[in-house]
């Protein structure tokens, strides 16, 4: 008798400490997964946050914001 209730016990803890890694992970994968934004300059791809935004264009660096608004 001992030995079921271990056993169930046993079960409860794997299943909520796996739901609790899975919920996690899940939460983790969110923070990373960030907005991508094109530099209009070189077509380099970068994190929204990262980047220079001017009248709802992104650039990778300030060099290739001078360089656009030369070429304009």
């Amino acid at each position: 008798m001992r030995i079921l209730i271990l056993i169930a016990i046993g079960l409860l803890l794997y299943i909520i400490i796996t739901t609790l890694l899975r919920k996690a992970k899940a939460e983790d994968e969110q923070a990373r997964m960030e907005k991508m934004v094109r530099c209009e300059q070189c077509g380099l791809h970068i994190s929204e946050h990262e980047a220079i935004q001017k009248n709802h264009h992104y650039f990778c660096s300030t060099q290739h914001l001078e360089a656009f608004n030369e070429s304009k």
